[in-house]
């Protein structure tokens, strides 16, 4: 019931054109909170982790004024390298085309903007199933995206789209904005990501990678062989990542790495505030 509650209400935000950002979002699981009678619980409980998510967006928003120094060749002569062609460059070549979108360039551009829907979804799914295993993946993605800032803030690093702008890759697109201009947009409502500035430069890590492979890392935990259902979700959006140009394979890769990293560092310090908790319980 829970899945098909979040699947009806994100289907209904991206048809009536409603951007899905973590505050926006906020107030659909909140909804689900008042169905479930556990309100004053989702408040107390959720009220720090969103204060976490949405300053990392603010400090991630002005990362690229702090360091002007951006990287464009790096990943594009590792993904030559591992692959003896650009994958973005590749795939854009073959399906895209500016006169005439597909299918999967929208089914691309839903599952790219599922970004925050996603971690917030399973994140409230754990916390309908367990408190602790909520608070854990809290740890996680906390340090996560954490770890991803002080990257962006060392290692700016440019996407394809933007190297295809600068020259570096000629023929590289961002689709999104012919994507996105195809979807309806409805109902414009407020959102303090307004006034947060983006980052472009921000793509090693690929935290679009590293959230649902971090959920999927979590959610094999909690759920066992359950868990992958998940994968082909998380396929299709590293795919559509880099049919995008919005991230290399390169970027993906270490996504994944830092999910995993942190992931098992999380798992540490869990374990290190149970002990904690067991023994003020045995000594008081």
């Amino acid at each position: 019931m829970f899945v098909i509650y979040m699947a009806a209400a994100t289907a209904l935000m991206i048809w009536q054109g409603v951007g899905i950002a973590p505050d926006r979002y906020a107030f659909v699981l909140l909804l689900g909170s008042l169905l479930v009678k556990r309100t004053r619980s989702f408040i107390m409980d959720w009220a720090p982790f969103l204060f976490i998510l949405i300053s990392y967006d603010f400090l991630r928003g002005f990362a690229d004024n702090l360091n002007m120094n951006v990287h464009f060749w790096e990943p594009i002569i590792i993904d030559q390298w591992m692959f003896k062609a650009i994958p973005t460059a590749t795939l854009q070549k073959l399906f895209f085309r500016a006169d005439s979108l597909a299918l999967w360039d929208y089914l691309s551009t839903v599952l790219y903007f599922l970004h925050f829907a996603l971690p917030l979804s399973f994140g409230y799914l754990l916390w309908l199933y367990s408190k602790d295993c909520f608070r854990q993946f809290v740890v996680g993605i906390s340090f996560l995206s954490y770890a991803a800032w002080v990257t962006f803030l060392a290692f700016p690093v440019a996407p394809p789209w933007m190297a295809g702008e600068m020259g570096y890759l000629p023929g590289v697109v961002k689709i999104l904005d012919k994507s996105l201009s195809s979807f309806p947009v409805k109902y414009e409502l407020p959102t303090i990501y307004h006034n947060l500035n983006p980052n472009p430069v921000a793509a090693i890590p690929s935290l679009h990678a590293a959230y649902p492979f971090l959920v999927f890392l979590f959610a094999l935990r909690f759920f066992g062989f359950k868990a992958l259902l998940f994968s082909p979700y998380v396929l299709g959006v590293f795919l559509s990542m880099v049919y995008l140009g919005e991230h290399y394979v390169i970027d993906i890769i270490i996504g994944i790495l830092y999910s995993i990293v942190f992931y098992f560092l999380s798992d540490l310090v869990w374990q290190r505030i149970n002990w904690k908790k067991l023994g003020h319980k045995i000594y008081g």
